[in-house]
């Protein structure tokens, strides 16, 4: 046995020890990570539960205790579900719709300098305007059907994904694009190799991100003018003073907004996998 491969062994043996202590110094952390989470998530239980009523009439702010047996109550008589169904729908078909303008709209502005141009001044005072002061108009302009729910989703996501493209865009290396031009590519080729694989990480990004908005959207409509829904279930209940099915509505909200995101973040980290942000905790 040579002294080399004495050393060699040596060295795998202790990069083998260093990766074993990194590993379990990262189980560590993510114990610690899921402990801090359950404990910080039963204290504002516990707070809500017995601390709130202290300080708020307690019907205006209801229980945990009480929200929950109202959602059983939802699930099992069947009204949850179609409510979850319209609401979902709406949301979905507005989140595709958003997200194939956005990056449309996106790519058309990049590719026409001019038109990015023209178009500036116009974005940036669409953006000013507080969205939900949209959602009456389109309610008189669309109607009462899902139309102008799906739209408002639409709206709310095509704008974010419209600017993160754009930035993802702009940020590429204009050295990379005239190496790639030099090199022969020009137009589809250019796009296809250079600028959607450069501003992917943006773009994914706001496609991870904008189901919520997507959600918000078709609930602002919902809030205006509805016959179903999870915004009509909330403001239905609101205005009857049920407190506990009003916080029902709202979990549920964030529940489906959890899930869907982590849908689509398993979609991206198959499809993706370069693209996907590291797993937190």
């Amino acid at each position: 046995m040579t002294l080399s491969s004495v050393r060699g062994g040596h060295s795998a043996d202790v990069l083998a020890r260093a990766s074993g202590r990194a590993r379990a110094a990262a189980a560590r952390e993510r114990l610690l990570v899921r402990a801090g989470i359950a404990l910080l998530g039963a204290a504002l239980l516990l707070l809500w539960e017995f601390g709130l009523p202290l300080a708020v009439e307690r019907r205006y702010v209801s229980s945990p205790s009480e929200v929950a047996a109202r959602l059983v109550e939802l699930v099992v008589d069947g009204r949850l579900w179609g409510h979850i169904a319209v609401t979902l729908g709406e949301a979905g078909a507005g989140y595709l719709i958003g997200i194939a303008v956005g990056l449309v709209a996106a790519l058309l502005l990049v590719a026409v300098p001019v038109l990015d141009e023209i178009a500036a001044p116009f974005l940036a005072a669409f953006y000013s305007i507080p969205k939900i002061a949209l959602a009456p108009m389109f309610i008189m302009w669309f109607g009462l059907g899902l139309l102008p729910k799906i739209l408002l989703a639409a709206l709310m996501v095509f704008l974010i994904v419209l600017a993160n493209t754009m930035a993802g865009v702009r940020g590429i290396d204009p050295g990379l694009v005239e190496v790639a031009r030099v090199m022969g590519a020009r137009g589809a080729r250019l796009v296809r190799t250079i600028v959607l694989p450069g501003a992917a990480p943006a773009v994914v990004a706001s496609i991870r991100l904008t189901f919520s908005r997507a959600m918000v959207g078709a609930i602002l409509g919902e809030f205006i003018a509805a016959t179903q829904g999870l915004g009509f279930l909330i403001v239905r209940s609101s205005r009857q003073f049920e407190t506990a099915t009003v916080f029902a509505g709202i979990v549920v909200v964030a529940a489906l907004v959890m899930l869907v995101n982590a849908a689509i973040r398993a979609v991206e980290a198959r499809a993706l996998p370069w693209c996907a942000e590291r797993p937190h905790g």
